[in-house]
């Protein structure tokens, strides 16, 4: 009987090893993500094969799997980068963040806006580093410290990163675990009850302490209602896609109009929250193109995305789908691999990237019609979006078919098997700070519910509680742990002339991160063994 426990515990141990190699190599090492992954790739095909009797047929069928996702979730990246660079190229992004400064003069209201709102917008759009690039650097124009300004965008968007690039994230963990986007999305929009208000308190409390949090508490009650209601009812319609950008939106439009009101026109504490660098306005009195304008791709994409859930556009444009077939396999030892019909399918209409690259060409007729366009744009855009996506493609790549591998050789069913023995009860607690860890190690959310999104489920279901409310908490938990992934924080301290004193970003951001997690946590808790 000891033999097989410790044989069990052994392999436990050699489960986890793809994960060990992942982490050692990241923080030990010091290696980029790409390298990482494909050495954490290829532990898992050789303790599959050895280990887990996974044969070479299933092995290949799981790296064509995981090709076939990293395609669905490439494709998103790509468009959404690209759009992002034409908007940026042609002038329109300033004009944008022109107007958001423009809202008003109210210190506290001003950094609700731009780095809860605004760089979140930013997030739905792009993501992928750009809302911290662009967001951070404005804000130290307008006069706030650089440290404030990149620790405040990295704790204020950290709601908005799940939906955000155009829904990859929330894609991925669905994929990943079979569950509908309809479901899981609108259990991510309730779990995210918890990270909205935290995260719009803490850029107020790291601003300026309890009298920011005090003077801003109406605003952050209001507009955090607002975002919530607004990204629950987008995930209801089935446009998690759009879950980030509309929610984002009607923030900034909410706080435009709080700052209207009695509460700070009155009481406006522009004076009281002194900045150390003297505030510059850097909205031009003349502005050579209007905000519509401006935003006129983003309109584009969002009424393409409406026209999306129409039953009878979604059935003419079925057709149009790419995806492949999957047999079922069996491991040695009889762990069972069920078949997959049109896998990670891309359909024309609702798929974001196919709606993204039209919105970018829309975006592109405006533009010349009204002036603003210049031929050499596309080049140049293609030319920084390759820049900016090669690393991060390839390390999704390897990620997923890391992942894919691990779970179709049966080795996240045991790990899952193992965690849930370990923590019991106590798993829900834990299951956002694994998130965390994925976010921390890859600097994505998308990564790290490629990681961990099929292990979170599958120990869901083997302690016997919502698998659906696990793997929500997983992609909830990744993107508040964004907040604190070094990769990040080096792009938003390099932004604002901070280069090698990331520690002092960190500092302020890693409490309000495990502090938010730890929330989530306990609600996640609640829901798991009180609720249902």
């Amino acid at each position: 009987m000891n033999e097989d426990i410790a044989m069990l515990v052994g392999k436990w141990l050699l489960a986890l090893l793809p994960i060990i190699v992942l982490l050692f190599t990241i923080l030990y090492l010091k290696w980029d993500a790409p390298k990482s992954g494909a050495v954490a790739w290829f532990t898992s095909m050789l303790i599959g094969s050895v280990i887990f009797g996974a044969d070479n047929r299933l092995l290949a069928l799981a790296n064509s799997k995981g090709m076939s996702l990293s395609a669905y979730v490439l494709l998103i990246v790509w468009s959404a980068v690209y759009l992002y660079n034409i908007v940026e190229k042609v002038g329109a992004v300033k004009v944008i963040g022109d107007n958001m400064i423009s809202i008003t003069k109210d210190k506290a209201l001003q950094v609700l806006i731009m780095a809860w709102c605004f760089s979140s917008f930013m997030q739905g759009i792009a993501g992928f580093g750009v809302p911290i690039a662009v967001v951070a650097p404005i804000m130290v124009v307008m006069g706030f410290q650089p440290v404030v300004a990149v620790a405040t965008c990295l704790v204020g968007y950290c709601w908005s990163i799940s939906f955000g690039s155009m829904g990859s994230s929330f894609y991925t963990i669905q994929l990943v675990t079979s569950i509908p986007a309809v479901t899981i999305g609108t259990w991510m929009s309730i779990i995210f009850i918890v990270p909205v208000f935290l995260s719009g308190f803490g850029t107020l409390f790291i601003f300026g302490g309890k009298s920011a949090v005090k003077h801003g508490m109406p605003a952050v009650l209001v507009t955090g209602t607002v975002i919530c209601s607004s990204m629950w009812l987008m995930n209801i319609l089935d446009a998690g896609q759009l879950a980030t950008m509309i929610p984002a939106l009607l923030g900034c439009c909410t706080l435009a109009i709080m700052a209207r009101t009695r509460i700070y026109r009155e009481n406006s504490q522009e004076e009281s929250f002194v900045i150390a660098a003297a505030e510059t306005n850097t909205c031009s009195t003349v502005k050579k193109m209007g905000f519509h304008l401006a935003f006129s791709p983003y309109y584009i994409l969002i009424a393409l995305s409406l026209l999306a859930q129409i039953k009878g556009a979604a059935h003419l444009f079925s057709p149009l789908s790419w995806g492949l077939d999957y047999p079922a396999e069996q491991t040695v030892f009889g762990y069972m691999v069920k078949p997959e019909h049109m896998y990670a399918r891309i359909n024309l209409l609702n798929h974001p990237g196919p709606l993204m690259m039209i919105a970018a060409l829309g975006g592109i007729l405006v533009f010349k019609r009204a002036g603003y366009w210049r031929s050499e744009i596309l080049g140049e855009a293609a030319a920084k979006t390759i820049k900016q996506c090669i690393t991060t493609s390839v390390g999704i790549i390897t990620m997923v078919m890391m992942a894919i591998s691990m779970n179709d050789a049966g080795i996240t069913s045991l790990l899952a098997n193992g965690m849930a023995g370990a923590t019991g009860k106590l798993f829900p607690v834990l299951s956002p700070y694994i998130g965390v860890l994925g976010a921390f190690l890859t600097g994505s959310n998308t990564n790290a519910n490629v990681m961990f999104g099929a292990l979170q489920a599958e120990t869901a279901k083997v302690l016997g509680i919502s698998s659906v409310i696990i793997a929500a908490v997983q992609s909830v938990g990744a993107a508040v742990g964004c907040s604190i992934a070094p990769t990040t924080v080096m792009l938003g301290s390099t932004t604002v002339g901070m280069n090698g004193r990331e520690s002092e970003v960190m500092s302020r951001t890693i409490p309000y991160c495990l502090g938010i997690s730890l929330m989530v946590g306990i609600y996640a808790w609640i829901f798991s063994y009180i609720i249902f």
